[in-house]
């Protein structure tokens, strides 16, 4: 297991190395960057948030960056290699899974097939507290598994320290932990249950705090994500039904759900056996039900809640159930063709990276390795309009692009763009990774500005528009 794990350590440093410039991206802006910013400017002097960026998650990830930055200094290169513990963890943990699961001779494989997830490669690639999460969450898993009492306490309080999504993800675990027992008596609940009392408590405690201090939880109703949190009617629900299933078959993960169909009309015949409590499958059904149970239903309610980084558990433990059918101690199929099928399903998942879809269709960008030109196009659009002499702040665009440039480099002290308004704004950036141009303006730009730069790399297109009104750009 040595080399397997040196294999991933030196994959995993390498990584950081390669994206150490790459700025602050997508929602790690909020997450990352602004809740670090401002803990390191106000010098840590309160633990609750302003409430423009205050999504009401525990801002420890963002404390801990401000940390980063006071010790070792405010850049990039810091805040990327503040992210290398997590992602050497992660890659710990992910081999450990897979040896749990299939054995040390073909450990590696799993790792390999869950770094191919898109979503989960380009979460690797940012500086985002999903990591954190999905670190926590396998640690928390191997605990359980070990019967490591502390070691769970420490992950799930880690979970509860990351996200709301990470405490909802630790209920999850608990009915896991009480599941997979044989032992169901009150005495044996309770045993399971203490590992979970520390990071619970203060999970409760943090939102009771900020319950008091702010009145709400979670969002308010002049919050910037109010919008995202409204209930959805019955036609809403359906219809984020039929979104859940495309984020679940995006990107490549329809190969996935594709291999498990088949092992499941190949195997028909031990399906009553796979869901018995003496079948080995059982207790990866039982995982991946009870992790979808503890975060799927909370976000069908609402309008905005099915990103794809929100579903990183539910995919981790659906390759671990796929995994564990391909590699059963009854084997289905010769070791060649295992891997052959771990190959290929590899593959269909790296295919996914390229599944970048037509302008006018949202496309979750921080979850696929296609938005990596980004990072260049806005350098080049940023030198582009220094050399013809534009002011940032003249120029109007969409997130992930708006406000001062120190939120994405911390470096850069520089004025940033302008959240876009057709009609006053004499120049307006537009690039596909923005979901926030809505079809009508998309086609007002098209159809009625000036094109002053066009840049393409890859499936990531920026263009530079100037407003057709002269009066305007006079103004």
């Amino acid at each position: 297991m040595r080399w397997q794990l040196a294999l991933l350590f030196t994959g995993a440093i390498a990584t950081v190395w390669w994206v150490r410039d790459h700025p602050f991206f997508w929602d790690t802006v909020q997450l990352g960057s602004k809740h670090a910013h401002y803990f390191y400017e106000t010098n840590f002097s309160s633990w609750l948030l302003p409430e423009s960026i205050d999504s009401g998650h525990p801002p420890a990830f963002g404390a801990y960056l401000a940390l980063t930055w006071k010790a070792f200094g405010k850049n990039l290169l810091v805040s990327h290699f503040a992210m290398l513990p997590f992602l050497l963890g992660l890659a710990y943990f992910l081999l450990k899974t897979g040896e749990k699961i299939a054995g040390p001779a073909n450990a590696i494989w799993f790792p390999l097939l869950c770094l191919c997830d898109p979503v989960l490669a380009s979460q690797c690639l940012l500086i985002s507290p999903d990591v954190l999460l999905c670190l926590f969450f396998l640690m928390a898993l191997n605990a359980i598994w070990r019967e490591q009492p502390w070691f769970l306490a420490a992950a799930v309080t880690g979970l509860g320290l990351v996200s709301m999504r990470g405490m909802m993800l630790g209920l999850g675990l608990f009915l896991y932990a009480v599941l997979r027992s044989e032992k169901q008596g009150l005495r044996s609940i309770c045993r399971k249950l203490w590992p979970f009392v520390p990071g619970g408590m203060l999970a409760l405690a943090y939102l009771a705090f900020h319950k008091l201090e702010t009145g709400w939880v979670g969002y308010h109703e002049h919050s910037t994500w109010a919008p995202s949190f409204e209930r959805v009617d019955l036609q809403g629900f359906i219809r984020n039904i039929a979104v859940l299933g495309w984020r679940l078959a995006d990107l490549g993960r329809v190969f996935v759900w594709l291999f498990l169909m088949a092992m499941v009309i190949l195997n028909r015949r031990h399906i009553r056996d796979w869901l018995s409590r003496r079948s080995a499958e059982h207790e990866w059904l039982l995982l991946f039900s009870l992790v979808s149970l503890a975060l799927i239903p909370s976000q069908l309610f609402y309008k905005g809640l099915l990103a794809h980084r929100y579903l990183l558990p539910v995919f981790l433990s659906l390759n671990m159930l796929v995994f564990a059918i391909l590699f059963a101690k009854e084997k289905i199929a010769s070791p060649g063709r295992q891997k052959l099928a771990v190959g290929l399903l590899c593959l269909g998942l790296l295919s996914g990276n390229c599944w970048v879809y037509p302008r006018k269709i949202s496309m979750g960008w921080d979850s696929t390795l296609a938005h990596l030109p980004w990072y260049s196009l806005v350098a080049e659009a940023q030198v582009y309009l220094r050399e013809q002499g534009i002011p940032l702040a003249s120029v109007g665009t969409a997130f992930p692009n708006i406000g001062p440039r120190k939120y994405y480099d911390p470096a850069d002290d520089r004025e940033g763009f302008s959240e876009k308004q057709l009609a006053a704004d004499c120049y307006i950036l537009y690039s596909n990774v923005m979901n926030d141009f809505r079809d009508e303006e998309i086609d007002e730009l098209e159809q009625g500005w000036t094109k002053l730069k066009t840049m393409k790399r890859g499936g990531v297109e920026l263009v530079i528009y100037k407003n057709p009104k002269q009066q305007v750009c006079e103004n």
